[in-house]
């Protein structure tokens, strides 16, 4: 399987840098313009399966982004993490390190533990390369997402820092999923 993954158009939070995790921030004005630029690639790269998480900002991105000529297959496994306490708070003010650290594993503030998020996306990655083994699958999600799929595909680091990578709105990666 052929694995692009994208994270949702920009969003009034992610101008503000804030904590989105589940709450249903919509995308910005700025978000809709911006993922009407990558149709083209989109279109380029004979996707045949495109699913995205629920929360408008990643279910509205993937149909701007395939322009409506294939059906978004929402998947709940795939919702941001849920940030607990810490949703709506500045990003800079979160312990990154302390919400990140795989091996730490910690709760703190009611934040979805490291281990269960990314438990939750290895299943949804082991199931989507089984059903869709020989095609290009497009996931649309966000950024907890991607980073765990980057993670679960690359291996997760002996120190278990997961804050090594970000990953920025709207930019597709591709991964091949054997």
């Amino acid at each position: 399987m052929i694995l692009y993954v994208v994270r949702h158009g920009q969003t009034e939070w992610n101008k503000l840098h804030r904590c989105q995790g589940i709450s249903d921030i919509p995308l910005s004005k700025e978000g809709i313009e911006e993922a009407k630029t990558l149709k083209p690639l989109i279109a380029s790269l004979d996707i045949d399966v495109v699913i995205a998480s629920p929360l408008s900002r990643a279910r509205d991105t993937a149909k701007i982004i395939v322009d409506n000529k294939l059906p978004v297959n929402i998947d709940d496994r795939i919702i941001e993490r849920d940030w607990g306490m810490n949703e709506g708070a500045v990003v800079d003010t979160i312990d990154q390190i302390d919400c990140w650290d795989f091996i730490l594993n910690t709760g703190v503030q009611n934040i979805e533990k490291v281990q269960d998020f990314m438990k939750r996306i290895s299943e949804f990655i082991e199931d989507i390369s089984v059903r869709y083994k020989d095609k290009k699958v497009l996931v649309v999600a966000h950024s907890a997402v991607l980073r765990a799929i980057h993670y679960l595909l690359g291996h997760i680091p002996e120190d278990g820092d997961l804050t090594k990578i970000e990953i920025p709105n709207l930019r597709v990666i591709e991964y091949e999923v054997k």
